[in-house]
């Protein structure tokens, strides 16, 4: 029975050593390498020997080999030079590599520093949007553009970050900063110039309008032309000009400006008015006629017809005006 038992054991071992022993005999035999390239390309701020390297590992140590990290990367669009005496002591000095693992290093090894491209089109085009948010359902044109300091940039996602506080003066022309944030972190700020046409709906005289006349919505009509270089103040809506009065003559295809306008009286000179007077709560109404034209809130002169005195009062509507006693 011993002799059986025996005899079986040794049958199972011998199967296990046919199994096992040839694929443990090719692990012993396997051989770790590293092999480093001549010239290559990184996008990270430090170089890792797997952007270097091509590593012959099983996968585990292979990724923690992979992220040794060989030095910091030369500035965007620069290259560096690592000598074969110095990569092959920072490989080594690792805990990961002995010397049983096999180091192919050339003399010198090249890395260059990869580059987001940054154009003046592309500037261009987003400084367009930053304008449209703050001049909305208004035309306008870039006729000149201008930009100061681009520099190659690291790889990562791109973004711009406009001077909100720096914005188009009343001329049209602009000068305004722009931070370049590669993965929201700024890397560099620019200067941008140039001259923006800004189109404009004016008020226009339909019409020829004299001095002291009392301007009418026919009288007037809607022209979009090129504000940019104007420096007066132009009114921009009809009824911010219907029922005021002009402090000038104005042709006919002329803008109005906002200064060629006065307020229409609310009291005339000569017309009847209602004369209220207030003294300790109390508040006496009586008929006076106006001795002088007057807008809300003017102090004009005023004859009380009960009493036949000229006194001043404010004018505080149509046909009213307001005295202190």
């Amino acid at each position: 029975m011993k002799y059986i038992n025996s005899k079986f054991f040794c049958i199972i071992l011998y199967f296990i050593i046919l199994t096992f022993i040839p694929g443990m005999a090719a692990m012993a035999e396997e051989e770790f390498s590293i092999v480093v390239k001549k010239t290559s390309k990184v996008s990270s701020e430090e170089i890792y020997l797997e952007d270097i390297a091509e590593i012959n590992a099983p996968s585990f140590l292979e990724n923690e080999i992979g992220k040794i990290v060989i030095g910091s990367s030369p500035d965007p669009g620069e290259i560096k030079i690592i000598s074969r005496d110095r990569l092959v002591a920072k490989i080594y000095s690792n805990h990961l590599i002995d010397q049983n693992i096999t180091v192919f290093v050339p003399d010198k090894i090249y890395v260059k520093r990869l580059t987001r491209s940054l154009t003046k089109d592309y500037l261009k085009d987003n400084f367009l949007k930053y304008v449209g948010t703050f001049h909305e359902n208004i035309r306008f044109d870039l006729r000149d553009f201008n930009v100061r300091g681009i520099e190659p940039y690291p790889e990562g996602e791109l973004s711009l970050l406009f001077d909100r506080d720096n914005r188009l003066n009343k001329k049209g022309r602009f000068a305004i900063k722009v931070d370049v944030l590669i993965d929201n972190y700024n890397v560099d700020t620019l200067s941008l110039s140039g001259w923006i046409d800004v189109y404009e709906r004016l008020v226009c005289a339909r019409v020829p309008l004299k001095r002291h006349q009392k301007i009418v919505a026919q009288d007037l009509y809607y022209q979009v032309v090129n504000t940019s270089k104007f420096r007066q103040d132009y009114a921009k809506k009809i009824e911010n000009v219907e029922g005021k009065i002009s402090r000038s003559d104005i042709k006919t295809g002329c803008y109005i400006r906002t200064s060629q306008l006065k307020q229409a009286p609310l009291v005339r000179k000569g017309e009847a008015i209602k004369l209220v007077a207030k003294r300790k709560g109390l508040k006496i109404i009586t008929a006076g006629i106006s001795k002088d034209d007057g807008v809300a809130d003017d102090l004009i002169r005023v004859e009380n017809l009960r009493s036949g005195k000229i006194i001043r009062g404010f004018v505080k509507g149509k046909s009213l005006v307001e005295v202190y006693y």
